[in-house]
């Protein structure tokens, strides 16, 4: 289920350390910083993301993105037409509740 928050933007999100860390050690740091980038954008509006805002959102033209989107798409559920997390969505029901 993908929540739609159109509230103003929370002041902060959980970010769970070790969980993160063990998902992630195998990113690049320009990997982590898109996805930290995406992450934030998400937590920030509430909703999934359109694929097409994607590289936009994680300061990559477009060249640099398509590497980068092979390796952050585990992480997100493609519907098609936007990428949906999980996680953050889970974490946005629980702080809406």
């Amino acid at each position: 289920m993908v929540c739609r928050y159109f509230m103003a933007a929370l002041p902060y999100m959980q970010l769970y350390i070790a969980d993160y860390l063990a998902d992630t050690m195998h990113l690049s740091t320009e990997e982590h910083g898109a996805y930290l980038l995406l992450m934030f954008n998400y937590w920030q509006t509430g909703r999934a993301i359109p694929k097409s805002r994607l590289a936009k959102i994680a300061r990559l033209d477009n060249e640099r993105w398509i590497p980068v989107e092979e390796s952050l798409s585990e992480f997100f559920i493609d519907n098609g037409e936007e990428w949906i997390h999980e996680r953050i969505e889970q974490d946005l029901a629980s702080v809406h509740a």
